[in-house]
């Protein structure tokens, strides 16, 4: 078993790596932090002797977003950071990996934002609690990761290790999220609620976000209808595919992305766009 002064000098060298390759945020999360959470979200579901899920993050420049809110364009952010993005932070846990691997450690990089089981459109694991447990945030009503440094504009990567690693502490610091709503108001679908929660305790601390109807959510993001999306059913690009009436089931729901239609833009995450948290009001409106 490694000693203090092994694990430190183990944490600081990984920390050193990941600064030297311009992420903008790091951290690391005990696997203690992920009692309760789903059997196949946990992260010994994936290596049996997990200690650890590392997270780290990079800024999504404001202007990119601002095309979003603004409704002008939805390519720099679909283009720059999502997928462009996406792939940067997967190389970045890539050689997270190759780092631990090289001294003799398991590691599992789970992929960035766009990637989850399409049975299920569940992540391997969640890099936002990961992110709270880790210390760097907290999760906002939208659902989505807030930071002091960022607020909603960054995104993120995971990965599960058993190396031992000296982890951070869940985010004990100011609210972030002020209840402002506009998350809700901006999503005609209507997946995000404005009144029911979600909740989750790490380390004895409380995070609660609003209730989210995940399937819709997907149906507008991507363009399975014409509401908040930016071609509004004009030409070839969005058409309204029927929500279905019942839960579907995990084969359903893969057949249902089959009907997506080819040329589809989405909303692009008008939930995620308009959010600009006030921690000043935060604090007043949450105690």
């Amino acid at each position: 078993m490694a000693g203090m002064a092994e694990i430190r000098t183990l944490t600081e060298e990984l920390k050193q790596y990941v600064e030297g390759r311009e992420a903008d945020l790091f951290g690391i999360a005990p696997v203690s932090s992920f009692e309760g959470a789903a059997e196949e979200e946990h992260p010994r579901h994936w290596i049996a002797d997990a200690q650890a899920v590392i997270v780290m993050g990079l800024q999504v420049p404001k202007a990119i977003v601002e095309q979003v809110e603004r409704k002008t364009t939805p390519y720099p952010y679909l283009r720059f950071a999502r997928h462009l993005l996406n792939d940067e932070l997967d190389m970045l846990a890539n050689g997270v990996c190759r780092f631990l691997a090289r001294r003799g450690y398991e590691c599992l990089p789970t992929p960035a934002n766009d990637w989850r089981d399409p049975r299920t459109l569940k992540p391997m694991v969640s890099h936002v609690l990961t992110a709270v447990a880790a210390g760097l945030g907290e999760v906002g009503w939208n659902n989505m990761l807030l930071t002091p440094q960022f607020g909603v504009r960054q995104k993120l990567v995971t990965v599960i290790t058993n190396a031992p690693l000296e982890p951070g502490h869940v985010y004990d610091g100011d609210p972030i999220c002020d209840r402002c709503m506009r998350c809700v108001q901006e999503c005609e679908i209507g997946a995000i609620s404005p009144e029911r929660t979600r909740s989750v305790v790490i380390e004895g601390k409380t995070f609660e976000w609003g209730a989210l109807k995940r399937l819709k959510c997907v149906w507008e993001c991507e363009g399975f209808t014409n509401k908040g999306t930016f071609s509004g059913g004009v030409g070839p690009y969005t058409r309204d595919v029927p929500f279905p009436d019942k839960t579907p089931t995990p084969e359903e729901i893969v057949e249902l992305q089959d009907m997506k239609p080819r040329w589809a833009e989405g909303c692009a995450g008008r939930c995620y766009a308009v959010c600009h948290p006030s921690m000043e009001l935060a604090k007043i409106r949450r105690g």
